[in-house]
């Protein structure tokens, strides 16, 4: 019987076609500005491996690109922290600026008009206190899978998303990041992280 390692058996007492192990786990290490207006979507930095079992992933360039043909399971996690809002204070003018509803008066200071206006004003806002992020798989330049919510405008926020595909030897897989929001991915191991492994199969 033979007793070498599988990895280097190649007799017929081989009872598995088994490949090398594919598996990886990437973390952030420094943290990435991010502004909307220039960078619609940008690719997030993963710069320190916890592990690569075969060689798979390049931190320099932020890209795993599988030896193997197979299935694999993708998961990748960001965390943002929007930038602090700018102080709007023409919003505190503007019940100076629309007419009261109660005298017709432009510059009205009466209690119906702070009370009627202010509330509207308040709810304008708000509803313009958010704003929208995703996180994506990309695989040779194509957004496969895409995660994406509406949040609040000075909340940091975490975004991640899990997918299975069937990937190619020579695929480039990276993670996309976007929001309408500047501000920045933040460098933490538990908040910002890449990895995938690859399922047993006969690919």
């Amino acid at each position: 019987m033979c007793h070498k390692k599988h990895n280097d058996c190649h007799c017929d007492n081989k009872k598995h076609n088994l490949v090398r192990a594919s598996a990886f786990r990437a973390n952030k290490n420094t943290p990435q500005l991010y502004e909307a207006a220039l960078t619609p979507s940008v690719k997030v930095l993963f710069q320190t491996e916890q592990f690569d079992l075969a060689d798979e992933y390049n931190p320099h360039i932020s890209t795993f690109i599988p030896t193997k043909d197979g299935i694999y399971e993708i998961t990748a996690k960001v965390s943002f922290c929007p930038s602090k809002s700018k102080s709007n204070d023409s919003s505190k003018n503007k019940k100076d600026n629309c007419k009261c509803d109660y005298c017709s008066k432009n510059s009205c200071n009466c209690d119906y008009c702070r009370k009627h206006h202010s509330s509207k004003d308040k709810k304008r806002n708000s509803s313009k206190e958010g704003y929208v992020a995703s996180i994506s798989i990309n695989v040779n330049g194509d957004n496969l899978d895409i995660v994406n919510d509406f949040l609040e405008k000075s909340r940091p926020i975490g975004l991640s998303v899990t997918t299975i595909l069937q990937l190619q030897a020579g695929d480039r897989v990276q993670v996309l990041f976007r929001a309408d929001a500047n501000g920045e991915i933040l460098a933490e191991a538990s908040l910002t992280n890449f990895q995938a492994a690859r399922f047993p199969s006969p690919m």
